[in-house]
């Protein structure tokens, strides 16, 4: 059986970002209302994607 989770592929979006001292700390969400955080370190950036931010 097929859950709605493994059909749905999410599009996240950044709904706000916080440099911390570890590096930068984004929350973002999905049309379907979930929501996830996610980090990157201060230096290098591992994932640049997640650490652009779209004004």
């Amino acid at each position: 059986m097929t859950t709605t989770a493994e059909v749905h592929r999410h599009r996240w979006s950044v709904e706000s970002a916080h440099r911390v001292s570890e590096g930068l700390l984004v929350y973002q969400r999905c049309e379907c209302g979930r929501r996830r955080i996610t980090s990157t370190p201060a230096w290098p950036i591992a994932c640049p994607e997640l650490a652009t931010i779209d004004a």
